[in-house]
């Protein structure tokens, strides 16, 4: 994640923020404002480094059900990939849903339930419509809000770092196979914990993740209804944009660690 060039003129240097692969920009993050809302834009694909990161560790992604000192070593090579700084590992079994309308997005549900606990009588403006929080691409989401943590509502994301459209339907059946047969294909996501204090009356926590690898196993865990085993690999502490990220991976871990 890295600061965007400030505008000409602009009073504020380090403001809108991008994540990117390889130096190239794949979402805007916006600011980190803690009363602004939270929201990612598509920027552009990248020239396939995820995929080629990730494919080094895929063998080990086939049927994972742990973590381990030695795995993280003889992945050390992927993990030297990322940004410096700290990173929390854990695997977990996510109830996702796949997302295509915007109006069914997290991004748009959460800013009507906080209208709806300001009173608002349902005639919005006709500026505020689902489009407007949408990040512009169909991407993966919590089933439901975490449950049991601090902040009253916990969201989650993933979002493709790959097309959506150039999925192959036959991987995603090969994998849907594997999951109905009981093994658990894992997918690799970089993320963090990102907390908001919205206008300074909601308090939100947000779960993201890009995808680095396991497009198709996400896909078929979603299509199959069964909660996704995904790996991971979590920012925290300085630059994340996270204050509240080492509590909230451990609320998120508490309800949905593998305990396989």
């Amino acid at each position: 994640m890295t600061f965007d060039p400030p505008s000409p003129g602009s009073s504020w240097p380090r403001w809108d923020r991008s994540l990117t692969f390889d130096r190239k920009p794949l979402y805007g993050v916006g600011s980190l404002c803690d009363t602004c809302e939270l929201g990612l834009t598509l920027l552009g694909w990248p020239d396939g480094e995820p995929a080629r990161i990730a494919a080094r560790m895929r063998e080990r992604l086939a049927d994972l059900d742990r973590l381990d000192t030695a795995l993280l070593a003889e992945w050390s090579p992927v993990l030297g990939e990322l940004e410096t700084g700290h990173y929390r590992a854990l695997l977990l079994d996510l109830p996702l849903e796949r997302v295509a309308e915007p109006a069914r997005s997290w991004w748009y549900r959460r800013a009507a339930a906080r209208a709806e606990a300001d009173g608002d009588d349902g005639d919005r403006p006709d500026c505020d419509r689902p489009e407007d929080y949408w990040p512009g691409v169909a991407h993966f989401q919590l089933t439901a809000p975490v449950p049991g943590g601090r902040m009253p509502f916990t969201y989650g994301a993933l979002l493709p770092s790959q097309p959506p459209e150039a999925l192959d339907p036959a991987a995603v059946a090969r994998h849907a196979a594997a999951v109905a047969a009981g093994e658990r294909p894992a997918a690799v996501v970089l993320g963090w914990i990102d907390d908001r204090y919205v206008e300074a009356q909601h308090e939100e926590r947000w779960l993201v993740g890009a995808i680095l690898d396991g497009h198709h196993r996400l896909a078929a865990y979603a299509a199959a209804g069964v909660p996704a085993r995904v790996l991971l690999l979590a920012r925290v502490g300085e630059g994340s944009g996270a204050d509240g990220g080492l509590e909230g991976l451990a609320e998120v871990a508490a309800v949905y660690g593998c305990r396989e």
